[in-house]
Formats: structure tokens, C-alpha cells, sequence
């Protein structure tokens, strides 16, 4: 299945392009931390740290929300996991709006992957539970040439030797589990 957009065109399946959600929410946040983590760094699971008790956090919200919900964590092509489906709709759960923008192109990512592999789209919901806030994401003809564009780049980046260069700490350096291997 052969992709196209005006810039460059895909020549391979986007399964067979092995990027999953956690990478392109990684690459929006930092190209530098997706590095770290597809090439076998995962700090976050390290205690000790900022980036790891926000993890921990993550995931007690995303288990205690919407008990109800017995489909949680649905796994696509071993590639995707999909927190739960409601009504054709997509949902991804957050615990706050602190990293929208990744969160956000994560979920249009998702969307992305089901319409192009799967042949289903209809829309997603980020879930803010803590917050009881909901934002819904279409997407759009824009949306879907700003996915296939982020996916070259996130790719350029996991075939890296070296880790991308960045001359001074971002503003989510402070609260990233990688922040050591970085500045440290």
C-alpha cells in the first residue's frame, strides 16, 4: 500500500514502519527523547525521578478512569494501543493538558493508522478525567499531511546513531526522566 502526500510519498505500510503512539508522542515532546527510548533507554520506568513519578501518575488515572469500560488498552498490530473505543470514537486518557500537542498528534496518529490500514476513522476524544474535560480531534486532509511528515521525521530520528543535537534545555527538560542523559 503506497502512501502519497506533496512532499514525499511512502513506500512502505505504515505497520511495516514500526512507529508506535508512545514514539510519536515522544518525537512531538523531544526528537531527542524518542531517540533515548527506541534505542532501548526507558527512563521512565526508573524510579527517582520526575519523568517516572508522572508516569506512575499517568497510569493510575488511565487504570481508575472509566471503570465501566471492560475494553481498555486495545492492542493494533502489535503497534497501537488504543486506551478504549466508544461509539466509532477513539479515546486517549490523560491526566492533564500539560504535553497537549503531543498528546494531540498521538491520537491523530491513531486516526491516521486506522483510516490508512484499517479503513476506519470517525473521530477521537482526549479524556482529561481529573479535569472532567473532553476534546474532540478530527481529522483533516492538513492533519493527515502533518502525520505523514512527522512520521519521516520520527523515523530519521529512531535511525539515528547519535541522539539529535539540541543546544539548550527545553522548558519540559525539568520534568522529563531523561533529562540526566541529556544535561547531566
Amino acid at each position: 500500500m503506497e502512501q502519497q502526500s506533496q512532499s514525499f510519498k511512502f513506500s512502505i505500510t505504515l505497520s511495516d514502519a514500526r512507529i508506535t503512539g508512545t514514539e510519536v508522542h515522544y518525537f512531538v515532546l523531544c526528537p531527542r527523547k524518542l531517540w533515548w527510548f527506541s534505542h532501548g533507554m526507558e527512563q521512565e520506568n526508573s524510579s527517582g525521578n520526575m519523568g517516572a513519578e508522572n508516569v506512575t501518575m499517568g497510569q493510575l488515572v488511565h487504570r481508575d478512569s472509566y471503570p465501566s469500560k471492560t475494553k481498555k488498552e486495545i492492542l493494533i498490530d502489535d503497534l497501537l494501543r488504543i486506551d478504549f473505543t466508544e461509539g466509532g470514537e477513539v479515546h486517549e486518557i490523560k491526566k492533564s493538558r500539560g504535553a497537549h500537542k503531543a498528546t494531540l498528534y498521538q491520537l491523530l496518529y491513531y486516526l491516521y493508522y486506522l483510516k490508512r490500514e484499517k479503513g476506519l476513522v470517525k473521530s477521537g476524544i482526549i479524556d482529561y478525567p481529573k479535569q472532567r474535560r473532553r476534546e474532540t480531534v478530527e481529522l483533516t486532509d492538513e492533519y493527515e499531511r502533518e502525520i505523514e511528515e512527522l512520521l519521516v521525521q520520527a523515523r530519521a530520528v529512531k535511525e539515528r546513531n547519535t541522539p539529535p543535537d539540541i543546544s539548550q534545555p527545553l522548558p519540559i527538560c525539568k520534568k522529563c526522566a531523561y533529562e540526566d542523559l541529556c544535561w547531566g
